[in-house]
């Protein structure tokens, strides 16, 4: 099987995946994420569990231009130490931070609700567009899951601060079941970057200037990047993404050339991890197709701070 391929997944990976041995820092995520473009409004579905030491965070970041600052955008919850419940299963499960997900059809379709006092009531639903895009570990001669990428519409509603919105984008989510230490102090500075297209074109880069990975689908087929590089332009007072390059070629000789000029963005503490990503709602070109998506930018948060400072 080939990295990417859907066959190493199963209905059973809906579920919460047993934890990584006796590891400390044994950590599953599940996220989704949606924008409202008219609006300039991006969100993160986020929450994350901490299986062997009984903790869970996480929960609802919406966004909008009016502000990159996470204590000022429209709505913002990131928890980090609530109790985890013992009995749980991600296919019908509500997160300590109040964030319901209930799978449909199995690697699919999920109901996402949400609901805070007066400020925000969320009911959406994701379908996949895609089967899930794999990434493997190897163990020898096993080669074990531990995390995957997938395309879907999002639809339904959004009631925040007594304005009624409706959701209904083309987005990404993701899961990963690993080793994930809250210590996190090298590295940083690439992109998790995707973008859809409502003609079929979309892609996931995840790498820097000089190495890509992720997938493209051109065409109606779907391949693996395998060349390639992320280019960015920034703000000069505030060093945050303005514009993104994506230049990339795939498994089959197929080029992807992809521009991203970022319409709102937060500053946000990266869930369970000591960083801070750049993440930002995205108005993209892929090989001149317009589309929407996002751009992020994970950094430690002393890297961020001393490239900054010098």
């Amino acid at each position: 099987m080939a990295e990417g391929d859907q066959r190493l997944l199963g209905p059973a990976d809906d579920d919460f995946h047993p934890p990584v041995g006796d590891e400390w820092w044994s950590h599953e995520t599940c996220w989704f994420w949606f924008l409202i473009p008219e609006r300039s409004i991006g969100a993160w579905i986020y929450n994350w569990i901490r299986p062997n030491i009984g903790t869970s965070g996480g929960g609802l970041s919406l966004w909008d231009d009016t502000t990159s600052l996470h204590w000022e955008v429209p709505y913002f919850s990131n928890y980090s130490s609530l109790r985890l419940p013992e009995d749980r299963d991600l296919r019908r499960f509500t997160f300590p931070s109040g964030v319901s997900v209930e799978m449909l059809e199995p690697l699919t379709r999920y109901r996402l609700r949400f609901t805070h006092d007066d400020m925000v009531d969320l009911d959406l639903q994701f379908t996949a567009i895609m089967e899930p895009w794999v990434s493997v570990a190897e163990h020898g001669e096993v080669r074990r899951p531990y995390h995957f990428d997938q395309f879907g519409r999002v639809t339904g509603s959004l009631l925040l601060h007594g304005e009624a919105l409706s959701v209904d984008c083309l987005a990404i989510r993701d899961r990963t079941w690993a080793v994930r230490s809250e210590r996190w102090k090298h590295g940083g500075g690439f992109g998790y970057t995707s973008a859809a297209a409502v003609t079929g074109e979309s892609f996931l880069f995840v790498g820097d200037a000089e190495s890509a990975s992720g997938f493209v689908v051109l065409d109606g087929h779907r391949s693996a990047l395998v060349s390639g590089g992320r280019r960015v332009e920034r703000d000069a007072e505030r060093g945050h993404v303005t514009r993104v390059l994506i230049d990339a070629v795939d498994a089959d000789g197929r080029r992807l050339e992809a521009e991203g000029r970022s319409i709102s963005r937060i500053a946000m503490p990266v869930p369970g991890v000591h960083g801070v990503v750049w993440a930002s709602v995205c108005e993209w070109t892929i090989n001149g197709v317009a589309a929407w998506g996002d751009d992020q930018e994970p950094w430690p948060i002393m890297t961020w701070s001393n490239r900054r400072r010098t």
